[in-house]
């Protein structure tokens, strides 16, 4: 009976530990930019999905844009755009960044 209850009270020590290093892992990598998204000279613009798997985006090369055609293992140039073309008046320059409890807070307030 000691035996188990002593198994037990390990195991639920190394689940702890194992929790513990994945959240201080995932906030490490997170902050570390090994998984970045943001640069300076490509962007994408707007993505429009046209079936599964299958979008069309434009994106933004330097001051040049392109649409594009996104699929599952594919990426199709479709045509170069002038900026006269394009829309860009609900671009927004900054993102306002809110915290979850913002979030939730805000969602709640909508049911």
């Amino acid at each position: 009976m000691l035996t188990n209850i002593i198994q037990l009270v390990a195991i639920l020590i190394v689940f702890i530990l194992v929790l513990v290093a994945t959240y201080f892992t995932t906030r490490w990598v997170g902050k570390s930019g090994m998984i970045q998204t943001h640069s300076p000279n490509i962007r994408v613009k707007e993505t429009f999905k046209i079936a599964p798997n299958k979008y069309i985006q434009i994106i933004e090369l330097g001051s040049e844009y392109y649409a594009i055609g996104v699929a599952k293992d594919s990426i199709t140039f479709l045509t170069a755009l002038d900026k006269d073309q394009l829309d860009l008046s609900g671009e927004t320059s900054e993102v306002k960044k809110i915290t979850f409890a913002e979030f939730f807070n805000k969602v709640q307030k909508k049911k």
